[in-house]
This record gives structure tokens, sequence and C-alpha cells, in this order.
């Protein structure tokens, strides 16, 4: 498959994984079918030790597009929308991936992007990291697994609150509440996820999280 949103290669038995469509890195249809596409051929793979999901730019990813989302939810039905659950599954394979899979977050994470992010086992964010479901404002939520994963990151309450709301959560609040892991320097991110894979012990368990994190 020829890939335009997003770069794929493997070195060192390492899968990175590139949102390249700067500035934005827009999470569009061609997105979710390229995304599905290599998901797909990650749990295939018997070689591969970890996964990296970054972005080329200044910014990780602005989200969804956001005319795509709306014209999703512009029907009279009130069941979720096909597209969405189709868009949720590869979302859900990569969580349950059983290799290290790492996203490195710089500048805006919002929205589609935001659970992304969530879906990764560990989340390391540059010092100018923005995250924010702002889902709220166009009257909907986040549909792509979102609201669970904030949950199991930082609480039913703390979740609650970030999809209500709205808000926008600095790097250093990320890191405070849960949302993310580690915080480092932007041109560090990548060098840091790759040595958090290699740290792992090969019989990799998701569950020893903090184990990993601590080492």
């Amino acid at each position: 498959m020829n890939l335009n949103s997003l770069n794929w290669q493997i070195r060192e038995n390492i899968g990175f994984l590139t949102l390249n469509s700067p500035p934005r890195n827009e999470m569009n249809s061609l997105f979710f079918q390229e995304f599905s596409y290599i998901i797909n051929e990650v749990e295939k793979s018997e070689s591969l030790i970890g996964l990296i999901i970054d972005a080329d730019g200044r910014h990780f990813s602005s989200g969804a597009n956001i005319k795509q989302l709306l014209d999703l939810f512009n029907t009279d039905n009130d069941k979720t929308p096909e597209l969405l659950q189709q868009n949720s599954i590869p979302f859900k394979k990569l969580s349950q991936l059983e290799i290290p899979v790492v996203a490195c977050i710089k500048g805006i994470c919002f929205g589609s992007a935001l659970e992304l992010a969530l879906c990764a086992h560990f989340r390391i964010a540059g010092n100018n990291a923005l995250l924010s479901f702002p889902e709220t404002g166009f009257d909907i939520i986040p549909g792509l697994g979102g609201i669970y994963n904030a949950q199991q990151c930082i609480g039913s309450a703390q979740a609650l609150e970030l999809v209500l709301t709205g808000n926008t959560q600095s790097a250093t609040e990320a890191k405070n509440s849960g949302l993310v892991d580690i915080i480092a320097p932007k041109k560090e991110l990548n060098n840091l996820a790759q040595q958090l894979i290699k740290s792992c012990t090969v019989n990799y368990r998701k569950e020893l999280k903090s184990i990993y994190l601590n080492k």
C-alpha cells in the first residue's frame, strides 16, 4: 500500500510510525485507512520488539478533520456512526499489541490525536506539548476509546472533567495528572522511546508499566 499521510519504517526491529502531513498532521479518512493497514501489518509481525508513534513538524496532530467528523453526525440516527466504529478498531488493536507502544507527543495533541496517544502503552511528551479533548465545543464527545483510556490513566473524575470542559493541559499538567509518563526536550523524545522499548523484557507485559518506567 502506498502511504501518503503516514510514514512507516523498521529499524533495529522497532517500528516507527510517523504522521507526516505537517503542519497539522490531520487525521482524515486517508489517515485512518493507512493507519489500519499498518496496524494489521504490525499484528502479523513476529520480529518487532516495539512500536514508536511520532510526527513530522512542530505538532503531533490537531486531530480529526472537523468537517469529515461532523458530517458523520449530521443524521437523524442516534446510533454511533458506523465509520467511527470502524476507525476505532485499529486503535483498540494498537492498545492490545503484545509489544511496547510508545507515543512521542510534541506541540498540539488534540481530539482523535490524544485518543491515539492514549492507546499507546507509554506517552513521552515534549516540554511544549498541549493535550486536549476539544470535541465538546462541537457538541460531540471522543468516539475512539479516548474516554475509557483516559479513565484508566487519570481516573473517572479527571477524565470526565477533561472531556466535558475541553480544557487544554500543558505537558507539566499532563504529567502531574498521569496523562503522560515522561517529559523531555522534544529532540530527545525518539531516543528515549527507543531506550524505553529496549529496556522492556522479552516477555513484555503492559500491566508492569511502572516497573519499566522506573528501570
